[in-house]
Order: structure tokens, then sequence, then C-alpha cells
């Protein structure tokens, strides 16, 4: 598609609205997505399913039709096919507009059909020019594991575990006993927040979802004492003497994300300076398989250092990522780029030993892949594929009527297809690394975001349509070499037919049970759920379940001035039906008996009802089995709410022994026996 067809012109916001975009605002998202080569005969990227014919779509102006074309397909063994094919009889596509001519995009189909693999294929139009083209040939769909298995796992936010042995923030160490509670228990998952990397030099910058990078791990979840390094003695000196100030943090009903970093920051200083004989070559090899990548994070992480974190501040000659200005400061900083990529190595080793250990108790990771990265992020400044003079958010809705800016620089649909999606495909392999299962937030992103001018507001945004069909299949490819599930998050305005595409490709849906609903309010029954779904009570931005049934939410947040009593009040009754709706649905189904249940009584009932469904995976909240009632996070604040902070406020320890989460796997187990 041409970036004019990619920004849409209007479209229909949840209100029932349709909303004309403004001139202004189509013309520079056109402008940003223009590239210099707009008369290529042929799209720079082709994306297919094995088994397919290998079919080129191609433009020319008409009087080039009575020839052929010469093609040749190269595979990654370097093996060689070629021919020719007349063009005179090739299917019309579509016709394209080029100034005042009218000419032929045509389908071109070569004698060649392709395996699951990439190719390299050529073009030549003897009078008219020539195009190079990335074949990608996907799986027909993602990985599924065999069977029609119905799993249950635990979900948890990483930073929210406490333990008598972190530092004040839920680390690997954490969760690897966590994932021995969850198998033991008879669950097949542990789901986590996203892992990805934070800025270091703002440790308050907290949101898993607003990271600096999510090809890197966040250096905060480093267990410190499990590192080889830790052994030194001036590390272990280092780690006595801070005893009293981590014990405190740990102490801490919030995650003291400044204070963590203080104790934690030297002590992996310490043990970099410890690094030696066969460590120090497996660190050498891992920033070898790391690359580019690897090591613009890391240079970025030290210009952060030096020169803050808005890159207006920077020299100019630094603010891009290719100069020879850039590479005189790597020669300047090696020992600054050097730590960057040894908490990243660090990171790396600790995630995989967790999923190793979770494994030895029958359980796999579940991931989280954030929508997006913070603007003024490694990722972004690293990257060509983002469009910086845009944010992407919502439009108005029922919960959002002035809509939503998230902040976050989109893709570029038409840089990924140049790049043959390399980059989204890296993206997918390093979120898909040690896990068994990845949520892909925002999943719609796949199809279509809404984009805003930087600095303007969402009644300016705009709907930018992404190559759905190719990154689908990229999803695929990348799922079933990980074997790894995905899920796609399809919540708030979903576009037709986009569930029925992503059924097709084995990524399963995510149903939220206070969100599935009928027309009158009523909760849909089990059976209602499809089988290609994962389902659960809640999501990050809502509260637990109990603090929802007793409306503690609502007083939270008129107490934060987000809504006025009027409101509240409206909310309470609309409230008190849904809690007597699902009260009803649970009596149906059988899961609740008592006439007046406790809380905890209908939370349980919840989760039976939802096992009981066809949905492939049932996730149960950890804070739902412990009785939380506060959320981790409530969308639209910043200051005024400790978001991403709030800790649980029992220890693994207590967890592990006292009773409330075997309650809730007794139950899961009994509907969800794993094979």
């Amino acid at each position: 598609m041409t970036p004019r067809e990619l920004v849409g012109e209007r479209y229909d916001d949840a209100l029932g609205m349709v909303r004309i975009v403004p001139a202004a605002t189509r013309e520079a998202f056109i402008a940003a997505l223009t590239t210099p080569d707009p008369t290529s005969i042929a799209a720079p990227t082709r994306v297919l399913r094995e088994g397919d014919p290998l079919s080129i779509d191609i433009t020319l102006e008409a009087e080039h039709w009575d020839e052929s074309v010469l093609w040749t397909v190269t595979d990654v063994l370097g093996n060689v096919k070629a021919g020719t094919v007349p063009l005179r009889d090739t299917p019309v596509v579509k016709f394209v507009q080029r100034g005042d001519k009218t000419v032929d995009t045509r389908r071109v189909t070569l004698p060649f059909t392709v395996a699951s693999n990439v190719y390299r294929a050529t073009l030549d139009v003897r009078t008219y020019g020539h195009a190079g083209i990335d074949i990608i040939a996907a799986p027909q769909r993602a990985y599924l594991p065999p069977g029609d298995m119905r799993v249950w796992g635990l979900a948890v936010q990483l930073y929210t575990l406490r333990s008598q042995r972190n530092w004040g923030i839920g680390d690997f160490g954490d969760l690897v006993r966590i994932c021995e509670i969850a198998g033991d228990a008879g669950a097949s998952l542990v789901g986590i927040n996203p892992l990805h990397a934070s800025h270091r030099s703002d440790p308050e910058s907290a949101s898993p979802y607003a990271p600096t990078s999510r090809r890197f791990l966040n250096w905060l979840a480093i267990d410190i004492e499990a590192l080889p390094e830790a052994r030194d003695p001036d590390v272990q000196h280092y780690i006595a003497s801070v005893s009293d100030d981590v014990a405190a943090l740990r102490a801490k009903p919030f995650v003291d994300y400044t204070g963590v970093a203080m104790v934690k920051a030297p002590a992996l200083k310490l043990c970099f300076a410890a690094l030696s004989g066969a460590r120090t070559e497996g660190f050498a090899s891992y920033v070898a398989a790391g690359g580019e990548a690897l090591k613009r994070f890391a240079i970025h992480e030290a210009l952060v250092a030096r020169y803050g974190r808005n890159a207006a501040h920077w020299p100019e000659a630094l603010r891009q990522a290719e100069s020879e200005a850039l590479a005189v400061f790597a020669r300047e900083e090696p020992r600054a780029i050097d730590f960057s990529m040894y908490l990243q190595w660090c990171a790396s080793e600790q995630l995989d030993s967790v999923a190793s250990a979770a494994k030895a108790h029958g359980v796999a990771l579940y991931r989280d892949l954030a929508v997006g990265v913070e603007s003024g992020g490694s990722e972004a400044w690293g990257g060509p594929d983002y469009v910086t003079s845009a944010s992407v958010g919502a439009p108005p809705d029922l919960l959002n009527t002035h809509g939503q800016d998230w902040g976050l620089p989109p893709l570029s649909p038409v840089t990924l297809e140049r790049d043959a999606y390399a980059a989204f495909a890296a993206l997918l392999a390093n979120n898909m690394a040690d896990a068994g299962a990845l949520r892909i937030d925002h999943a719609m992103s796949l199809m279509r975001l809404f984009w805003i001018p930087r600095g303007g507001q969402p009644a300016d945004g705009a709907y930018v349509s992404y190559p759905f069909d190719d990154l689908l299949a990229i999803v695929a490819r990348e799922s079933v070499r990980a074997h790894c599930m995905v899920i796609g998050e399809d919540l708030g305005t979903v576009p037709a037919g986009f569930r029925d595409k992503m059924a097709a490709n084995n990524i399963l849906s995510y149903r939220i049970l206070l969100f599935e609903r009928d027309g009158n309010g009523a909760f849909l029954p089990p059976d209602a759920y499809p089988e290609l779904a994962l389902a659960t009570t809640g999501t990050h931005d809502l509260p637990p379940l109990a603090g929802w049934l007793e409306g503690d939410d609502i007083a939270l947040h008129e107490r934060l001035g987000l809504i006025d009593a009027e409101t509240a009040r409206q909310t309470r009754v609309s409230r008190e039906s849904g809690v007597a709706q699902l009260r009803a649905a649970l009596v149906a189904s059988g899961d609740l008996r008592e006439l007046q249940p406790d809380t905890e009584s209908i939370v349980l009932g919840a989760y039976r009802y939802l096992a009981r469904s066809p949905a492939r995976i049932v996730m149960l909240q950890i804070e739902d089995a412990l009785g939380e009632r506060t959320p981790v996070n409530i969308p639209g604040t910043n200051l005024e709410y400790p978001n991403w902070r709030r800790k649980l406020r029992d220890d693994l320890e207590t967890i592990a022994t006292d009773g409330r989460l075997e309650r809730f796997a007794r139950a899961m187990r009994e509907l969800r026996p794993r094979a």
C-alpha cells in the first residue's frame, strides 16, 4: 500500500461518532511514511506462507507489459533458480496513480513453491528496471502444543514479590521460587509483566509498558547474590555493609526504585570489576552474539549517563545512531559501555536459569511484550523503524471521552517492510526466548495503530494501517521457531475481522471475565468462551477482583479526584448491579453455593467458572488468590498514585505455606488437571 492508502481519512469511534481526520494530520503522516524511491517496480519484501506459489506484484506503465521479466531466486544455501515470465497475460491486481499517469500492478507467479525459509529474488524488465526483493516464507500458523489440553497458570507482577532475601524488589531469584510454588501446585505457566529495560539513569520511570528498549532486560531484576562474581571478597564486604539498607527497602510497602538502584548499582559495578577467567570469555561470547543491537543499546545508556535523557541536549553529532562522532564517543567510554552489556549478560543468564528451573517443575514462563517504547529510549534512537514525529494512543471511547495519548512513537509500516521485518522479528525472538507463551499487548497494532501528531491531541489523530497479513506471518514464524504460544491482547476497539484472522493463525484471544457480557450486562456462560483464548479476571489496569467486588476502586478514584461524588454514586449503583449479575452467573453454573458468600468465595467461584470454559489457558492472578484489593496501576494517573510500585502484602515464604494459594490451586487442578 502507498503512504496515502495507509493513513485513514475517517474512522468510527467507540461512541458511535464518525470522525474526520484533519487534513494537516493526514499530510504530515503521509510525509513521514514517504520514502525516496516510490517508482520501484516491486515492493522490497514479499511475505508468503509455506506451500504457496512464489508470486510477486510488479507495477509498470502500460507500454512495458509486452515484455518479459527475467527472474532469479536464491535460497539461504546459495542455490539459484532462474527463468523468464511473459508479462502480457499476468492478472491485474490494482491500478496505481503516479502523478498524472495510471499504471497497472500485476501479479507475476514464478514456477516455484516456497518452503518455510527466506529467499532473495531479483526481477529485471529490460526497458524499465531492476528490483531486488526479500522473500519470507512462514508457517501457516503459530505454534500450539499438540492436543487439546486446557491448562492454567499463575500471573504475577515480578516487582511486587516480597521475599526474605531480595533487595526490596522482586528479582529473578524470586521468580525461580514462584515458578517452583506454581509448578508444585499444578500450574503449567507463570505469567509475568514485561521484563523490558528501563532507564538506568531514571529508576523512577517504573512502567513496564514504557521502556527504553523491549529487546533488552530490566537490570533491577538481577539477583545479585546469585552471580558468580558476588563471591568476590570486595562484593561480599559491600553486601554486608548495606544489609541494614536492604532490610529497610525490603520492609517498605512500595518499591523504592531509587533506593533499590542506589544499593544495587555499586554491587554490580564491583561484580563487573571481579569478572575473570572463564567468565570473561563467556561475557565476550555474549557480546559477540549480541551484535550491533546490543552495542547500540549500551552506547545509548552511556550517552544518557553523560548528557541526560533528553537527546535535544546532546551534542548534535551524537543524536543519530550512525556517525563518526558516535564512534569516537564509544572509544572514549569503553568501560561504561562494557558495564551496560555486562548487566544484560547477567540478566539474560539468570532468565535462562529461571526457565530451566521452571521447566523442572512443569512450568513455562508466559512473557509480555509491551506495545511500544519511550520516545527518548534506546530502541527509538537506534532503530530507524520509529516515527518520532507521532505518538500512539486511542481515540475517544466510553471510558476516556477525550481519547488517550500513550506518548510512545509508532513503528513505520513502510520501513518495516523495506527492512524485511528484521527489527520486528528480532523483537519477537528476544521476547519469546525462555518462554512458552508470549502476550502481545494491544495486538490490534498488527493491523492498525492510532497515531497522534507529537504535541497534538487525540482528536487530531488518525488510524494508520499496518501490513497485517505480513506481520501475522512473522509472528507465526518466530512462534514456531521458539515453540512459543502467542496471545493477542484484543481489548478495546477491535476492528471487524481481526479476531477471526488471529484465530486462523492460532493466536489466542485475551478474554477478561469482567468484560465478557451480553447486551444486558449478563456475564457470558463458560461455554461461550472460545477455545483459542486465555481467560482471566482482570488486567494490570484493573483492580484485583476482591477490590472490584467491594467497590474499593471507586472510592480510590474519587479520593484521587478522577471522578466526582455524583459519578462515584452512579458508578456504585452500576457496580452493585454488576456484582449481582456475577453472583447470579456463578450460582447458575454451580460455582457458588452460599446464600451469603464472602468475597473470597465469590473470587474462587469466578475462577472455577473460568476453569470450566473451553479456553486453552486460564490465568490465576496471584493478587486474587491472596485477597489483595489495591491495583498496581491506575490509568490516567502519574504522581497521584504509586503506579507499578505496590508490593504484595505477604512474602513468598508465607505464600508457599499458608494455604490461600493452595485453595485456589486445588480448584484449578480439579477442573484442569495437568496431563
